[in-house]
């Protein structure tokens, strides 16, 4: 499935970037399965002579590294971080048939950081960014990305842009931009956005008419 059909683009919305976490991370596990991809064939003869029992520690090893190899790719290629013109999207493939999709509107940000730590993640270049909205909650958490610094700069620029765009849409027609808005929310949020109505129109003395 492409990312644009996994995370529903809205109207308007493009993919900027698709993130996957540095694939030297990875370094162990593709040493591990080469070795136990590779280490059988150069005692192939030897196992051969063996009869069953070295047959069989031939393909065990063998299926051993290909279930590692997939394993690693499957992985690396199923978790991804996505910055679109509209929000982040955190996709984690948590195993082959369980998926979770994570995401924030650039107007619910509160603070975007990068961290780059360790020996390793100071050598490579690669650490972590982490997103928080509102009251510091922790939303989403990138880890092992390249260059985490320079992706949390890419954020923030986007969500200046965004927020200044719709700020400057916001002020022309209120309640027109508002109404359309609507359109964009699931069931749960439009239940919040009824109460909110609900409380301001007994506030202002006008009842309650929703």
């Amino acid at each position: 499935m492409s990312l644009e059909k996994a995370i529903q683009l809205k109207e308007g919305e493009r993919i900027m970037w698709s993130i996957r976490r540095y694939a030297l991370t990875y370094i162990g596990w593709w040493l591990l399965s080469t070795l136990c991809i590779l280490t059988p064939f150069f005692f192939l003869f030897w196992l051969f002579q063996h009869d069953w029992w070295g047959q069989t520690l031939f393909f065990v090893s063998l299926g051993i590294g290909l279930l590692l190899l997939f394993r690693t790719v499957f992985s690396w290629s199923r978790n991804v971080f996505v910055i679109t013109t509209h929000r982040l999207v955190d996709i984690e493939q948590r195993g082959i048939f369980d998926q979770v999709i994570s995401e924030v509107p650039y107007d619910q940000i509160d603070d975007v950081s990068g961290r780059i730590k360790g020996v390793f993640g100071t050598l490579f270049r690669y650490g972590t960014v982490t997103v928080q909205t509102g009251g510091g909650t922790v939303h989403i958490v990138a880890t092992s990305i390249r260059d985490p610094l320079r992706v949390q700069q890419q954020i923030n620029e986007l969500r200046e842009r965004y927020v200044s765009k719709y700020a400057y849409d916001f002020s022309e027609n209120v309640a027109e931009k508002i109404i359309d808005k609507l359109y964009e929310l699931e069931l749960p949020e439009l239940h919040k956005v009824k109460d909110s109505l609900e409380k301001r129109i007994r506030k202002l003395g006008g009842g309650s008419s929703l």
